[in-house]
C-alpha cells in the first residue's frame, strides 16, 4: 500500500488519469519504435524521466494494468526510479527511493 494522498480527479481544465494513461501509452509506443529503429542494433535501455504521478501511468500501461489500481499500489516520488523490463512481471517492477530534501 502506499502512503496517504488525496488525487484531484477531474479538476477543471486539468489532465484527467485515463488522458494521463493514453498520453502514457502514446510515449510508450513512440519509445519502442526508436529503441527498435535500425534492427541491426536495437537500443536495450532506454531513460524516460518524469514526475510521480506520469511514472506511474507510464507503470501502467507498460504493464496494461488500470490507472485507478496503481494509483493506490505504491507511491512514486519525483526523482525516484523504476525499473520496467519485458522480462519482469509488474509486481517485481523495482522502485528505487531517493531521498529528498526540501528546505
Amino acid at each position: 500500500a502506499t502512503e496517504k494522498i488525496n488525487y484531484f480527479l477531474d479538476p477543471p481544465g486539468a489532465e484527467t488519469f485515463p488522458q494521463m494513461i493514453d498520453r502514457a501509452r502514446r510515449l510508450l509506443s513512440c519509445v519502442r519504435k526508436i529503441a527498435e529503429g535500425d534492427s541491426s542494433s536495437p537500443l536495450s535501455s532506454v531513460l524516460l524521466v518524469t514526475h510521480g504521478d506520469f511514472g506511474k501511468m507510464i507503470y501502467a500501461a507498460y504493464y496494461n494494468l488500470h490507472w485507478e489500481d496503481v494509483l493506490r499500489q505504491f507511491h512514486f516520488g519525483n526523482s525516484e526510479v523504476i525499473l520496467l523490463a519485458k522480462d519482469s512481471p509488474p509486481e517485481k517492477a523495482h522502485v528505487f527511493e531517493t531521498l529528498q530534501f526540501n528546505s
